[in-house]
């Protein structure tokens, strides 16, 4: 399998995912524009957009945009990151040419025609307090806050009520001139497809060299000194909680260390934090740990939906579990199968012509990286004991702690948890 990725001289990129004999195909449009590029007063604009970017352009209203990947059996969609925004769509592979037309003309010419803007800012705010209404969602955007305070990281991606309701259709006409352009642009397709094939569609449709440059974002302030924690008292019938960590960013060579940190810990139901918090101690239903990277940063966490009386119980067992891998070594075998099922995962992935495109296309926009599984089991494969070990004891440290709570906790115990917030050490 080799991927190719060819910048344009209009400065479009072209990325195609060969996936031979599939009857499929999936075709994404990438923009650089996305949470971390957005002033605070805007906060949410990229997110705002990619909702109207479906809403019609000068040659196709918004029922003829969904009726053209819809009317032929492909689905169609969009989500906004922190650092890009992604317009896909997947159906029978010989309509790709068509994906490509409907999705550039969407990111090249949208409309955003003020009536649809009206209605569609009354959606939006529903979002945000539909997200409100899922403590296991909020508790998220509140650890988010505590890693990156006072910074666009920080923010939550639909925007504040208080943003979306002064948003003005000249500010989002601006944000697109300003980023929506041929040197933040990536086009990519998967499938049973011709590389050259897809050079000409694109250069075709996009227009020719444009003059402005890609667009960067200030770095993160990572930095933390003692732990951080944010309360929200809510009258639930669970508690949950998030213990955040700041990790690594996108490209760091102990990534993968960190990956498999993450399958022994968190990722499946053999895990240790599922093992001991929810099958040993029944503390838990719902207990997970993540990673996410960005460009300059990363964040481990580990969350759980409790009982509130459990929860001092829960977060206790939890700090213990991440101090034993810190101190002792972890077991060949729970190594060996964390490496298995990392490989696999990695396998099952790119079975589906979407799931592949998403995966590669993020890494092309955002660090010009192209994966390699070959390269990749060579890395997990080269990954020791003394090496997990080592992961470990860089990322679980009390200084580096934050922990975010929704539930109907009292004061007192809301006290008690801050004052237990360590991990015991060598």
């Amino acid at each position: 399998m080799t991927y190719q990725l060819t910048t344009l001289e209009n400065g479009v990129r072209v990325l195609t995912v060969p996936m031979l004999n599939r009857e499929s195909a999936a075709v994404a449009v990438w923009v650089k524009a996305g949470g971390r590029y957005e002033p605070k007063k805007v906060s949410g604009i990229s997110h705002f957009l990619e909702h109207m970017m479906f809403k019609g352009t000068p040659t196709r209203n918004a029922r003829q945009i969904k009726e053209e990947i819809e009317g032929v059996g492909g689905v169609l969609n969009a989500f906004t990151g922190e650092e890009m925004t992604c317009y896909f769509a997947k159906l029978l592979k010989q309509y790709y040419p068509r994906a490509i037309e409907v999705l550039s003309d969407m990111v090249l010419h949208a409309a955003v025609p003020a009536e649809e803007l009206a209605k569609e800012r009354t959606v939006i705010l529903e979002e945000i307090k539909m997200y409100g209404d899922l403590p296991s969602h909020q508790v998220h955007d509140l650890m988010g806050e505590l890693l990156w305070p006072h910074q666009p990281l920080g923010r939550t991606l639909s925007g504040a009520p208080e943003t979306v309701s002064r948003m003005t259709r000249s500010e989002i006409l601006q944000y697109k001139r300003d980023y929506y352009h041929n040197r933040n642009i990536l086009v990519s397709v998967s499938g049973d497809v011709d590389h050259e094939e897809v050079l000409a569609r694109v250069t075709a449709i996009y227009p020719t060299r444009q003059q402005k440059k890609p667009s960067v974002f200030a770095p993160a302030k990572s930095e933390q000194s003692k732990p951080r924690t944010h309360f929200f008292e809510k009258k639930t019938e669970q508690t949950h909680l998030v213990i955040g960590l700041h990790a690594f960013p996108r490209t760091h060579p102990d990534r993968y260390k960190l990956g498999l940190l993450h399958v022994m810990l968190g990722a499946n139901m053999s895990s240790r934090l599922f093992e001991e918090v929810r099958e040993k101690r029944g503390l838990a239903y719902e207990i997970k740990s993540g990673i996410s990277s960005f460009q300059d940063t990363g964040a481990f966490t580990v969350s759980a939906g409790v009982e509130t009386d459990k929860t001092a119980r829960a977060v206790s067992v939890i700090l213990k579990e991440l101090g034993k891998v810190r101190k002792s070594f972890v077991r060949e075998g729970e190594l060996r199968r964390a490496k298995d099922y990392f490989m696999s995962q990695v396998s099952l992935g790119v079975e589906d012509t979407l799931d592949h495109l998403l995966w590669v296309g993020e890494k092309a926009l955002c660090s010009g990286e192209l994966p390699d599984k070959t390269e990749i089991r060579q890395q997990i494969e080269a990954v020791t004991l003394e090496d997990i070990r080592d992961v470990a004891k860089r990322i679980f440290r009390t200084q580096n702690l934050n922990f975010s709570l929704i539930g109907p906790m009292p004061e007192k115990m809301q006290r008690a948890i801050a004052q237990n917030l360590v991990i015991e050490e060598c």
